[in-house]
């Protein structure tokens, strides 16, 4: 029984003393530590890279890896081509519901080509002078909003001029009290100006615009876009507002244009 309490007190102050010297010595054991690791772990990194790379050319050979970067781009082709449907579907519920309401004469078109940029800003879409289009037609998306007017016209095809394009001048009324008008240019072909608005009229941000009527094919209440900025020296007599447009031709497919004949 002595002999069994001599070991235990021998071991324990062994214990004792292994672990203060390790507290004592620790930095430098880490260190050594950290050399030994050092090669194993590299040792291993390279092992498991051979071994991914091996198994991986031995499970994918160049045929399947071609087979499957075809499959991935039909998939992506598919998907587009879902994406493209379900847009010119969501558009044209949206034009069918506005030519229930304004009981006007309309053709759907597809957009072919378009060239949208600070210079000029054009569309041109598969009707033409075969289906009745004229060069002045108004040309809408979603539930009534002018993106252009055509500017010239084939048999089978028509281009269209941005209201943005600084080229286009668009007779406009503002859903302000005072219903202000004035025709709205085009500027840097992704906004409208409207100049020389009288002191007295009261314009604001987020006033609505929309077609006056003042316009030979274009009927009055599309929808042109918002007062972005209003700007102007109160002791002018004249003040400038900044039209954001609502249709933007680089995210539609489809088009109404409103035939001439029909107003």
């Amino acid at each position: 029984m002595r002999r069994l309490a001599r070991r235990t007190s021998n071991t324990l102050i062994t214990i004792a003393a292994l672990a203060l010297v390790a507290f004592v010595f620790r930095g430098s054991v880490m260190r050594v530590l950290a050399v030994v690791q050092r090669p194993l772990v590299a040792a291993g990194t390279w092992v498991s890279i051979r071994a991914i790379g091996i198994f991986d050319q031995a499970a994918v050979s160049p045929e399947r890896l071609s087979q499957l970067e075809a499959q991935r781009e039909a998939a992506i082709i598919d998907h587009a081509e879902l994406e493209r449907l379900r847009i010119e579907n969501e558009e044209l519920r949206a034009e069918i519901g506005f030519v229930s309401r304004s009981h006007v004469r309309t053709l759907t078109a597809a957009i072919v080509s378009r060239s949208v940029g600070p210079e000029a800003s054009a569309f041109v879409i598969d009707r033409g002078s075969d289906d009745g289009v004229e060069i002045g037609d108004p040309s809408v998306t979603g539930n009534g909003v002018l993106v252009g007017k055509v500017v010239a016209v084939t048999a089978t095809s028509a281009t269209v001029r941005v209201v943005s394009d600084r080229d286009s001048a668009t007779a406009i009324a503002l859903l302000n009290g005072t219903r202000t008008i004035g025709i709205a240019q085009g500027i840097s072909g992704a906004l409208l100006a409207l100049h020389y608005i009288p002191q007295d009229e009261r314009v604001a941000v987020n006033d609505i615009v929309v077609t006056s009527g003042l316009e030979d094919n274009i009927p009055s209440g599309l929808i042109v876009g918002i007062v972005n900025t209003v700007t102007g020296d109160p002791t002018a007599p004249f003040q400038e507002a900044v039209i954001e447009p609502l249709g933007d031709v680089r995210r539609i497919y489809t088009v109404s244009v409103i035939v001439s004949g029909s107003l």
